[in-house]
Parts: structure tokens; C-alpha cells; sequence
């Protein structure tokens, strides 16, 4: 045994020494900057000249695509596959989840012997296994769901002086979002220096809404950042890409993204590796990122890997030429969860060749019709019709994944507590309960309970609840609390519009439901109830607080494990708990 410890050791510190010698990475995941907005050759230096200047010492792709939702496309950079086949198909209600088990970009690095750190937004689930930490990230700093102001964010966040979360909680900073995002990224950057290991950063700040603003914000901090590299002298030792996860567009299930939106401006800077001010026409995408980075330090991607990204880097180092030919698959997605993804296969798609784009009947040649205004429709040689069956081909292959949703688990013993928010919420399983209702972000839920607070006689509010996709790892007994805010909310809110009136509270999963009496005033209940192990939907909501039997779903609960199963409910009876409580 000791022997076989010793030649592990020894591996280790062989594998990490080769990881010291190999390039750092920093990815910088720009928030909503579009290829309009800097990308073009027609592009103003002098409102971004910071960009600009690292797009003429980088090899800048003109014709790279991402996807129509800014979580949507995070997927596909950080997985290398197509955001449908690792589970996202929208950018809240549970369905931003990414897929456990898929090999991520982070995962990639650490298991070479790079320190991985994340800093900003992450969007792809805030439980277990979802988080950033889960997925292969060592270091994190990063803003709940899909930034400030969010459902899982910090209660009352606000962009100066965020709390942002890190592996041990919440942390206090001083300055604006971003700002604060690139310091903390430049100090553990430094620190990984000054050990000598080689880094894998990936830094994607939350932006201002103005795009103006965004792009001063990111052009002040990010000019500190290169500057840094130059000063500790790591700079030819450090492959730098820039991206965005899309260009501000507004996408719906009623349409799909035009270049505007998901065409957007990538830049990839190593001196003296890659080309400095070459542009690259030829196709490219997002998850092309991940075998990409991976080749260029010299990281094996794993065994049996299918993903939809090419690897480019025999090209970016002027090895061989880039592809000219290739064909990339877009959908809007976020259509109901409680609707068949096969209903929305013809809905919100587009396909995208370097001369063709496919939209739904509508066909244009990109090369001589960019601002796509003759419909060529069906094209030469049955062009569309081909177009047609690929599209057919690859929805077929992601259509699977769709049909299984991604799901917290519970139960584990690596993540005890699990916490959840109304923004994971499907639709409820309750038919009473009404017209679902998307809570993405905390201002939504002050409003409607503000509302809710008028007299019962007299509120005419719809009810609201959801369900969790639970994957529950041990059967045996649980215990969920459940409230209508956070425990972080200030006493004097949840005086106003977090206290509950009298009534009941219910958990139920498949048939098994319990119920237990509310008194007045309580601002949580604790309930337990019996769970076999696999999946689980489960649903949590108060009766009483809306007339007409009108539901409120807990907007935020947390469910953890307490013991071994106890007496077996029959299935239809519903009764209380032992051990519930109230606060």
C-alpha cells in the first residue's frame, strides 16, 4: 500500500509540474456585448479602445456565434457541446440547470494541475450539483442566479458594495459589480503567480444595463487586468479570450435571435503563439472554446468525448487553415415546462451556414444579403430542404435531453442543507392553482406579496406556485422549511409582507402529501415527510393566505435529511408530522 501511495504521489507531482510549465488561461465572458457594438471594422476605437487594442494583438474571429440567452450560452463555453445536450434549455425556472456528470472546461483544467477560479455571474444553477464549486471551480466569487437583484441573489443586493458568494457564504465589497468582480479576480490571478502554478481564470463580470455604460465599465477594468499580466511579467505565458455571451437581443419562443444577437466578438491573444490583428472569416462557435483552450495547453480532452466543438487550434496557431465549411443549429427555447419540447421543434429555430441561414420558411444568403431582405425560399438545389433535414437530424439527437429535466439533489452527504428559490420552480403540479408564474427576480416577489396583503375578502391575486426536480440520493425522512422570504430579509420586511396568515401548509410528492396548521403570524414552517430514493418532483405551498383555496407556493425552502424513513403513509392519506415547527 504504501508503496502504491508513493508512485500516486509521485504522478501527481509529476503531472502538476507539467501543468506549472503550461500556459494560464483567463476567459473573459463579456455580458451582453454584440458584434455590433465592437466587432465590426467599422467600429469607433475611440469608444473602446481598451478592445480594441486587444483585438489587434489577438487573432479576432468576424463569424463567431453563441446562443440566444446569455445562460443558454454559458453552457455551450464552458461544456464545449450545444446547450440543449447538457440540459439548459432557458435562462431561469429550473431550466438553467446544467447537466451533472457532463465534463466541463474547469473540470478539464483542475484534473491537469491548473488552479481554477470563477469570478461573476454563473447562471447555471445555485444548488448542489449545480454550482460553480460542483462543476470544477477551486475558487469562486460569483453573483446568485442570473445576477443582482435575482431570486438566489443576496437579499436587497444592489450593484455598489454587492454581496457576492464565495465557498464559505456570503462576502461584503467595497465599489461597483464589476469592479469589484475584476479585483478580486486580479488578487487571486497574483497570488496563483506568486505560488508559480499555472491558473485557469474565468472571469465574467455583470455589465451595467446601458450599453453604453458596459462598455466603459469593461474597458476601465479590464485595461487593469492586461496591465497586471505586463507587470508580473506573464503575459507571453498567458492565453487571453475574450467573448460574449450575446448581443443584448431580445429573444422569445415566438422567434429566433438574428446575427444581432448571437453573433458576437471573440478575440484570442497568446504572443508569440497566435497572430496578432488576423480576422477570421471563416464559421466558428462558442463551444468550439473548450477543445480549443484544451489543445492549446496541451490538455487531453476525455475519453470518448462527443461534443459539437471543433478544435481550433492547429488553425489559431497558423498550423493548418480553419474550417470552411459548417453548418450551426440555434433555438430560442423557453418555451412552458409543462409543454413537450417536440411542440416547439419547428418554432424558433434557425440554421446557419457561412453563405445560408434557414429561418423557419425563410432563406437567405448571408454573403451577398447580410441584412437578409430577399427571401430566397426554397433556394437553389433544394438548399432549404436540406437545411431542412440536418435540422431534423440534430433535433432528434438533443431531443432526449430535453426530456430529462436537470434536478438538485438531496440527500447527499457532500451538501446536507439544500436550498431553494421560486426561480427553479416548474410549473405547478396543482391544476387550481392557475396561470404560472416565472419569479425571476426579487423585486417580482415583493410586489406580489405586497399585493397579497390586502384583505382576503377582497384580493383578487392569482395563487402562484411551482415545483422542484428533485433527485433525492438516500430514501428516508426529510425535513423542508419553508417561507415566503429568505432568513437574510430584514425584520422590518418580513413584518410587512413575509408573515403568514392562518391556514396550512403542504408539501406533497407523487401522491404522498402532508399537511400542518399555520398559526397566525408564523414567518416559516418546518414539515417532514418520507422520500424514496430517485427522482422527485416536489411541491411546497401555503392554503389560506388567498381566498378561494388560492395557492402561494414558499417562495424560498431548504430540505435536508434528518433520519431513517419513519411509519409508511398510505398513499392517499394526508395528515401533520411529528416534528414540524414554526417560527
Amino acid at each position: 500500500m504504501l508503496r502504491i501511495w508513493l508512485l500516486t504521489a509521485i504522478a501527481k507531482a509529476l503531472f502538476l509540474c507539467v501543468a506549472a510549465g503550461a500556459p494560464n488561461v483567463i476567459i473573459i465572458v463579456a455580458d451582453d456585448v454584440g458584434w455590433s457594438h465592437l466587432g465590426s471594422e467599422e467600429g469607433d476605437e475611440e469608444d473602446a479602445p481598451v478592445l480594441q487594442g486587444l483585438r489587434e494583438e489577438s487573432t479576432a474571429f468576424e463569424q463567431l456565434f453563441v446562443s440566444p440567452t446569455g445562460a443558454a450560452s454559458r453552457a455551450a463555453l464552458i461544456t464545449g457541446r450545444h446547450e440543449f445536450a447538457v440540459g439548459v434549455s432557458h435562462g431561469f425556472v429550473g431550466r438553467n440547470l446544467l447537466r451533472p456528470g457532463v465534463p466541463t472546461m474547469p473540470e478539464l483544467m483542475r484534473d491537469a494541475g491548473y488552479s481554477t477560479g470563477i469570478f461573476g455571474l454563473w447562471q447555471l444553477g445555485d444548488a448542489f450539483p449545480c454550482r460553480p464549486e460542483d462543476r470544477g471551480f477551486e475558487e469562486i466569487l460569483v453573483h446568485g442566479g442570473a445576477g443582482i437583484g435575482a431570486v438566489p441573489d443576496a437579499w436587497g443586493n444592489v450593484r455598489t458594495a454587492p454581496l457576492l458568494r464565495s465557498g464559505a457564504g456570503w462576502v461584503e465589497t467595497e465599489g461597483g459589480a464589476a469592479e469589484v468582480v475584476f479585483e478580486r479576480a486580479t488578487k487571486w490571478l497574483n497570488e496563483e503567480v506568486e505560488k508559480g502554478k499555472s491558473f485557469f481564470l474565468w472571469l465574467a463580470p455583470e455589465m451595467s444595463a446601458d450599453s453604453g455604460e458596459r462598455l466603459s465599465e469593461l474597458e476601465a477594468n479590464l485595461k487593469g487586468l492586461l496591465r497586471t499580466l505586463e507587470e508580473r511579467e506573464v503575459a507571453d505565458e498567458t492565453i487571453v479570450v475574450f467573448v460574449s455571451d450575446g448581443g443584448g437581443g431580445s429573444v422569445g419562443i415566438g422567434g429566433i435571435a438574428d446575427d444581432g444577437t448571437v453573433r458576437v466578438p471573440c478575440f484570442v491573444r497568446w504572443p508569440g503563439k497566435i497572430a496578432p490583428g488576423r480576422k477570421v472569416d471563416a464559421l466558428a462557435a462558442h463551444f468550439d472554446l473548450m477543445p480549443t483552450v484544451a489543445s492549446l495547453c496541451g490538455v487531453a480532452m476525455p475519453a470518448q468525448w462527443r461534443g459539437d466543438g471543433m478544435d481550433l487550434s492547429a488553425a489559431l496557431k497558423s498550423e493548418s487553415e480553419f474550417p470552411k465549411e459548417r453548418t450551426l443549429f440555434f433555438h430560442a427555447g423557453g418555451w412552458p415546462g409543462d409543454e413537450s419540447p417536440a411542440r416547439h421543434r419547428t418554432r424558433g429555430f434557425s440554421v446557419r451556414t457561412p453563405k445560408w441561414r434557414l429561418v423557419g420558411l425563410e432563406l437567405f444568403d448571408m454573403e451577398n444579403d447580410p441584412e437578409q431582405r430577399e427571401n430566397l425560399f426554397p433556394g437553389p438545389d433544394g438548399m432549404a430542404s436540406r437545411l431542412l433535414v440536418d435540422y431534423g437530424r440534430w433535433w432528434d439527437s438533443v431531443q432526449p435531453s430535453l426530456m430529462s429535466p436537470v434536478r438538485y439533489r438531496v440527500g447527499d452527504d457532500r451538501c446536507p442543507v439544500v436550498d431553494l428559490t421560486c426561480a427553479d420552480w416548474w410549473p405547478s403540479l396543482e391544476a387550481e392553482t392557475g396561470t404560472h408564474v416565472e419569479f425571476r427576480g426579487q423585486a417580482q416577489i415583493r410586489a406580489y406579496l405586497d399585493k397579497s396583503r390586502v384583505a382576503k375578502t377582497r384580493n383578487a391575486l392569482p395563487g402562484a406556485s411551482g415545483h422542484w426536480k428533485l433527485d433525492v440520493a438516500r430514501e428516508g425522512r426529510y425535513r423542508v422549511r419553508m417561507s415566503l422570504l429568505p432568513k437574510s430579509a430584514p425584520d422590518d420586511e418580513r413584518r410587512r409582507i413575509g408573515l403568514l396568515r392562518s391556514g396550512t401548509a403542504h408539501v406533497r410528492v407523487a401522491k404522498r402529501e402532508v399537511q400542518l396548521e399555520v398559526v397566525e403570524r408564523a414567518s416559516s414552517v418546518a414539515m417532514e415527510i418520507d422520500l424514496d430514493a430517485g427522482p422527485a418532483d416536489l411541491e411546497a405551498w401555503f392554503g389560506g393566505q388567498l381566498p378561494a383555496d388560492r395557492k402561494i407556493g414558499a417562495f424560498f425552502a431548504s430540505i435536508e435529511r434528518v433520519g431513517d424513513r419513519k411509519e409508511v403513509l398510505p398513499e392517499l392519506e394526508v395528515k401533520p408530522v411529528e416534528g414540524s415547527g414554526q417560527e
